[in-house]
């Protein structure tokens, strides 16, 4: 069952327009069914703030600025919902291929989630920077790890064997770092970097590192498709849900002025 974090929700309401009041009066409640009524509309708005962990970790919702970036996900994602279905139906034929490859590597199941993020299950996938295939391997990693990589042979297109690079990969990377939240940004940011921002940052956690706007972002973006592809239910009401528009407020009653 998912468990909703009540302090943390109360603390972080997430309202599409500000409140106005009608005719600018005073932000003043004197119907109190009214103000009720109004909590309530707010809160079918709310994105639930649920017990989320990557490989183990658990995401800090108690931290203003992770619960910030976890709704800027799920708000950015909102206008794509319809697509899920079409991912989910990827998803059931992808999974069975690499879920055995990344058992065997002993790499955590949560990573089967990245290629969501990387590449949206596109197996022809290729980045303005040249990285390709459902792992968004760059040609020299990619040729490093074993892959062929040439104008006639691209073997970061096929699903197995691009699957097993990039657990050998995110193995190597976790025999550096030793967390598997730090794995997914050095992933997406590389070694380098995130190896730099440690020895600036001791022993400093993704969610606390300072790091590019893209690589920030990751791991929530990671987690999001872990999140509605493994309990969508949770998540339909947000998803479904038309944004809040402003409302007018009088003393004894409220309702939604037409955008």
């Amino acid at each position: 069952m998912a468990v909703v974090r009540p302090a943390a929700m109360a603390a972080t309401k997430f309202v599409a327009s500000p409140i106005i009041l009608k005719d600018n009066t005073k932000a003043v409640f004197a119907d109190h069914a009214a103000s009720s009524m109004l909590r309530h509309a707010i809160n079918e708005a709310d994105l639930p703030l649920l017990d989320v962990n990557f490989c183990g970790e658990t995401m800090p919702l108690d931290q203003a600025d992770v619960v910030s970036r976890w709704k800027h996900v799920f708000t950015s994602f909102r206008p794509h919902s319809s697509q899920l279905g079409g991912l989910r139906q990827k998803s059931e034929s992808f999974f069975p291929t690499i879920d055995p490859i990344l058992e065997k590597y002993d790499i955590p199941p949560d990573f089967r989630y990245v290629p969501l993020a990387e590449s949206g299950l596109n197996a022809k996938a290729i980045s303005r920077k040249g990285a390709g295939g459902y792992w968004q391997l760059m040609p020299a990693t990619a040729r490093e790890l074993g892959l062929k990589v040439s104008g006639r042979v691209d073997e970061r297109f096929h699903t197995r064997k691009a699957t097993e690079a990039a657990c050998k990969y995110l193995r190597r990377l976790y025999t550096q770092f030793g967390s598997w939240s730090l794995v997914a940004a050095a992933y997406n940011a590389g070694p380098g970097f995130i190896k730099a921002q440690l020895r600036r940052q001791a022993d400093c956690s993704y969610y606390q590192m300072r790091l590019p706007r893209e690589t920030r972002f990751y791991l929530y973006r990671v987690l999001l498709y872990k999140e509605l592809l493994s309990r969508p239910d949770d998540y339909s009401s947000f998803l479904s849900t038309e944004r809040l528009t402003t409302y007018h407020v009088r003393p004894d009653a409220f309702y939604r002025q037409a955008a």
